[in-house]
Formats: structure tokens, sequence, C-alpha cells
């Protein structure tokens, strides 16, 4: 069984996956620099479990492993890599987000077309792969992000939840602010798609990230594939072409990042 776990700036989410590549369970904590404050993630991996993570916060990373280092578990590192399959046109994969390359990774493997892969959580990026090329990809701050510069930038505009309100059109604080970045944003994520299509051809859309269960009934006619656990399948791609105790040599990307213990592959 591997915890494969995806670090992003917010949240970090874990799914237990078996030899197959099936997410048999889930977990999720807020992204922290703090060990203790994973400490309900971690009451959930028995000793010895093997910790494969995608990150794009390397603080946060030293947390984790930190946190899991009393079980007796050395954290590994997706690193993005040239040798499994995904190729890369003008694209430096070194700089490449671990997300964006297990995404890459998975849509691959899982379906092997021209894709457009969006993931919607505290940046939305939108990345094509093409003949098992990485082409590139476009970012714009994510959903929740955004709300919440506006709710907390504004004197007289307190925070709401997110929701879907039934009209565009309404009469309170609340639900004006509601439509406004729901709707909005939706069209965002509309144009996108048409625009990456027109630019790139047509492409297999593949939806995931935190925020795209909230917009995926708009997107259903634009987008032929919702799946959620997208990168833990990227991920568990990643682990499965590495052994179980092999180490990569990651001593370059730990000194920049100073993850110390934490193992890349």
């Amino acid at each position: 069984m591997l915890l494969a776990v995806n670090i992003g700036n917010t949240r970090t989410n874990a799914g237990w996956v078996d030899d197959h590549g099936q997410i048999v369970g889930t977990a999720a904590a807020a992204t922290s620099r703090h060990a203790e404050e994973y400490g309900s993630l971690v009451r959930q991996v028995a000793p010895g479990t093997r910790v494969v993570c995608a990150s794009v916060v390397p603080l946060a990373t030293q947390a984790l492993s930190q946190a899991l280092a009393p079980l007796g578990i050395k954290t590994e590192l997706v690193i993005p890599r040239a040798d499994l399959g995904l190729t890369f046109a003008d694209v430096d994969y070194r700089e490449l987000g671990a997300d964006l390359f297990a995404n890459a990774l998975a849509s691959l493997w899982l379906w092997n077309k021209d894709a457009l892969l969006i993931d919607l959580g505290t940046g939305s990026t939108f990345c094509v792969v093409k003949k098992g090329v990485y082409r590139g990809t476009a970012i714009v701050p994510g959903m929740e992000i955004s709300f919440r510069a506006l709710t907390s930038g504004a004197a007289l505009l307190r925070e709401v939840p997110l929701r879907r309100p039934p009209r565009v059109i309404n009469t309170t604080t609340t639900e004006c602010l509601q439509a406004g970045i729901y709707y909005g944003y939706l069209e965002l994520v509309r144009g996108m798609i048409r625009r990456v299509q027109q630019e790139q051809g047509t492409l297999f859309v593949v939806l995931t990230g935190g925020i795209a269960a909230l917009l995926y009934d708009g997107l259903r006619d634009m987008v032929d594939c919702y799946e959620p656990n997208l990168t833990f399948t990227g991920i568990w791609r990643v682990a499965a072409s590495t052994a179980a105790g092999t180490q990569w040599d990651s001593t370059h990307w730990q000194q920049q990042n100073n993850i110390g213990e934490t193992t890349g592959i």
C-alpha cells in the first residue's frame, strides 16, 4: 500500500493507493509548516507505509516528513523526470511543479490522448500534453483565493461561503458575491478551454482539483472526464517506477529547498 500525498499551497491531500493503482481511501489537512498540525493525518498512517509526496511547498514537506519520522517513514518526493515516458518540448521539466508532472504522467497512462488537464486549486492550471509531449501551461489565480482577496480587501464585504446561487443577479450581498465569483469563474474556465483548443487543436479535457467539484456541473458539456484523484494516480505511477527502498540522487533539490532527510524519486 502506498500513501500518495499532494501538498498544495492551502491543502494537503492524501490517498491510499493499492498495488493496482486503485485509490482505496483519502484524507486531507490544511497545509502547514508545523509538524504537529499534521497529527490528524499521521495518526491514520501505519508504521512502515511507503509515503510518496508531490509538493509545491518545501517547508510543509519538511514538516510532514518530521511528523512521519517517528513511524520510521522517510518521505519520498516526486521530482519531475524525463525517463518515465513523458517527454518535453520547450518546457524545462526541472521547473515543472511536481503536481503538474504527476497529472501529466497519470493522463498519459490512463488515456494516452492529446489532453488538456485542468487542475482547479489555489492556482488554476491549464496544461497541454500532445503525443506524449508536455507542451506547456497557463496559470490563473484560483477561485477561492480570488474570492478571499475580494472579501478581505473590502471593509463592507464579509466572508461568505463559496457556493452556486440559483441566479446571476441577486439582491443580498452574500448572494451577489457568490453569484459573481461562481458564474464569473465558471466563464473564465469555459473561456480558457475554448482558447486553448483554438490554439492547440481538439483535446481530451480532464478536470481535477479541489474546486472542480463545485464547477463541474457547469462544465459538463466541455469536459470529457472529471477525475478528482488524478494527482494520486500520477504519484503512484512515479512510485511504481522506483522500487521501494531505492534512493535517487536528490542532493541538489534538497539543498535548494532545505528538505533534509527526505529522498527523491
